[in-house]
Order: C-alpha cells, then structure tokens, then sequence
C-alpha cells in the first residue's frame, strides 16, 4: 500500500526529521527603490574577498557617500575572530541584520552594510577581483548606479529560497516492515525520478 511517508510514517514509529528549511542569504543586493521590487540575491562567493562593516554610531548617509574608515565596525572580524568574512551563512546574515537594526545600517533606510573590496583590490589588484567577481559588480552596478570597486557596496541579509518540504523519514531508524521511497533529483541532468532510500 503507497501512503505519503512524511506524513503517515512516524504515526507507525519511524523518526522524521527537519520538515522545513528556509535559506537566509547574507549577500543580497538591498531595496533601493521603486523600480527594484525585491532584494537580489549575489553570489556569497563575493565575502571571500570583501570585508563587511558596518558604521559604529547610527545616523545615515547619502548612497555612494561610503563612511570614512575611522567610522566603520568591521563587526564579523570583531564578533568572530577565528572566522571574520567567513563566518557560516546564518551567522552572517543575522549579524548583519542585528547592525541595521541596532541604527548602524547604511545606504536607502539604514538596510545594508558595507562589502568592502578595497584591501582585497590593494592586495591582489582590481583586475584579479575582475576576473572572479566581475560580472556581480556589472550587476550591482546596474541595480543600484554604484561602481562596488570604487565604493562598498552594500548588502542586506534575505529569505531566497525556501524548501517544502524537505522533510524525510531516518532510513536507518525505521520499524520492521516500513520501506521507503525518496524523490531524488539528478544534478547533472535536472532529472527527477525516484528511487528507494538508503
């Protein structure tokens, strides 16, 4: 008999595990205005090389006005050491959020803080940060009229991919007699089909 596992499952004592997953991604472009009616999400590769900061007292700026150095809280390097730029997603985005929220948010509304390329640009050169990220600046140029390798851009933290249900039965934890079929999806060919659970 074929009954919905995720659901019916654990009524005959199988474990179920993590029925939802939303993805919070640190490094989208914030609202700036009329004509852009969502965030856009960028790629996180970009935090490899840009230094994120906010400013250390509330108020706000001009966009393309970035804050002097003196005034920036390079808040991920100072809350998290060890990890700095690198700190895991979550993390990030909801240290980012904290600093917009606490007033020290830059840009349209105080929702953003700074990715700043400028020490990555001194060491490496601009045409190395062209060749990895260059198409991401075309981008963020293009949305919010900002040359991100002349001023930091600006990122805000936001909600852009939401799995429902990512729910699943523990395949080696189940009761006698319970099979279980999983969706799979391939990724070299987007293929979905379904096969039997590990």
């Amino acid at each position: 008999m074929q009954r919905h596992g995720a659901l019916e499952g654990p009524q005959e004592g199988a474990f179920f595990a993590n029925p939802c997953f939303t993805q919070i991604h640190p490094t989208c472009i914030p609202q700036a205005g009329d004509y852009q009616s969502k965030l856009t999400l960028m790629s996180e590769s970009l935090r490899n090389d840009g230094g994120s900061g906010s400013r250390r007292r509330g108020g706000l700026r001009q966009a393309g006005q970035p804050d002097p150095e003196e005034d920036r809280d390079y808040y991920l390097e100072r809350k998290y050491p060890s990890f700095g730029n690198l700190a895991p997603r979550d993390i990030s985005s909801r240290a980012a959020k904290e600093q917009c929220d606490e007033g020290r948010g830059v840009g349209p509304g105080g929702r953003g803080v700074y990715l700043d390329f400028r020490d990555s640009i001194a060491r490496f050169g601009e045409h190395v940060i062209r060749e990895r990220y260059g198409n991401l600046f075309e981008m963020y140029e293009r949305i919010t009229d900002e040359n991100g390798y002349k001023t930091p851009m600006r990122i805000y933290p936001a909600p852009t991919t939401r799995w429902r249900p990512l729910g699943r039965l523990q395949p080696d934890e189940q009761p006698p007699g319970l099979f279980v079929l999983a969706r799979r999806t391939s990724p070299s060919t987007g293929r979905t089909g379904w096969a039997p659970a590990p």
